[in-house]
Formats: C-alpha cells, sequence, structure tokens
C-alpha cells in the first residue's frame, strides 16, 4: 500500500493471554533515511518501490507527479522528437531512468545514442536530455542537473524548457568539450 512496508509482530504473551501485537507499519522513506547508499544499493532499492526517486549521489529524493500542463508540453516533445529520429526503441525516452557516475535522475525526456535493450530499466547515456521547468524543479534543473549532466560525456546538449513563457534555454557542446548557453522565445 502506497509504497509502505508492513512489518507483522508476532504473538505476544502477557499475562497469560496471547496477543497478536497490531500490524506496524514503517514508511519506506523513513528507512531511506538511515543508511549510507551506493547507486547499486539504491537501484535494488529503487526497483522495488512503486514510485520513483532520484539519487543524488548522496540521498535520495523522491519524485513528485508533473502538472498537467506538464505532461502535455513532455508528450509532445516526444511526438516532436519520433518525428525527427524515428520512433526506434529505446532512441527517444520519456522519464527513463538515467544512470551516471554515481547518480540516478529520471530526466523528462532523453535521446539515446543508439536503440536501447528493451528489458532495460536505465539509460547510462545520452545526446540530449530535455527538462520542463516548473516551480518547485527549476533550481535543481538550471543549476544542480546542469552541472551533474555536463559530466556524461555522451551528452551534447541539454534543453530547459519553460512551462509558464514560450522559452527554451539550449546549452550545447562544442567539438572542444566546452558548453555554450543560448537562450530563445522563437520556439513552437
Amino acid at each position: 500500500q502506497g509504497g509502505q512496508r508492513f512489518q507483522k509482530a508476532g504473538p505476544r504473551r502477557t499475562t497469560g493471554v496471547t496477543r497478536f501485537v497490531p500490524l506496524c507499519y514503517v514508511s519506506s522513506m523513513d528507512n531511506v533515511l538511515d543508511r549510507t547508499w551506493t547507486v547499486e544499493s539504491f537501484l535494488a532499492w529503487e526497483d522495488r518501490q512503486e514510485g520513483k526517486h532520484e539519487f543524488d549521489g548522496r540521498e535520495v529524493v523522491p519524485m513528485t507527479g508533473g502538472s498537467v500542463a506538464h505532461q502535455r508540453m513532455v508528450i509532445n516533445l516526444v511526438i516532436a522528437l519520433w518525428a525527427v529520429f524515428g520512433d526506434a526503441p529505446g532512441v527517444v525516452m520519456q522519464e527513463m531512468r538515467l544512470r551516471f557516475g554515481n547518480r540516478v535522475r529520471y530526466p523528462d525526456v532523453l535521446v539515446g545514442t543508439a536503440p536501447a535493450d528493451q528489458t532495460s530499466r536505465s539509460a547510462t547515456d545520452a545526446l540530449a536530455i530535455f527538462e520542463v521547468l516548473s516551480r518547485d524543479t527549476a533550481r535543481t534543473d538550471r543549476v544542480l542537473k546542469l552541472a551533474e549532466y555536463k559530466t556524461l560525456p555522451s551528452l551534447r546538449t541539454y534543453v530547459l524548457l519553460e512551462q509558464t513563457e514560450r522559452r527554451a534555454t539550449v546549452y550545447s557542446r562544442s567539438d572542444d568539450g566546452s558548453w555554450e548557453e543560448t537562450s530563445s522565445s522563437d520556439i513552437v
């Protein structure tokens, strides 16, 4: 039920009467806070969870659902990218787990370097990553994830799409490895 783990205590004998202690509800997020994580332990734990979580190299970060506007932008973006890249399995992926270095993220959309194995639960590289900004995630996407994603050797483009206005910020890696930022309101 809702990411909760249940632990049932066995029978207890008190004053000559056997009683069952009620079920104890242990929130899986409470357990998350009490341990040191590696990428491997995080992935093993997250595979057993109902919801999605990111791992920033130190802490587990629960993911929340996006707004209707967010989802609509993501779907439209995926459709537009399919028109460019085709619908080969695993090239354009929505909310695919991305594992790199000691981090695990769920970009809104990523363009992989090649078709992915259809049984894979994680991508390990990307040519392009797209994030749709919200009030809650904008700072993380603009600062923290930008720095993290720049460490991906295969990444050539990181795009931030505004929800509240027609604007995109594009970070592009040049052949010499340097990054250039451009911003445009001329987007469809």
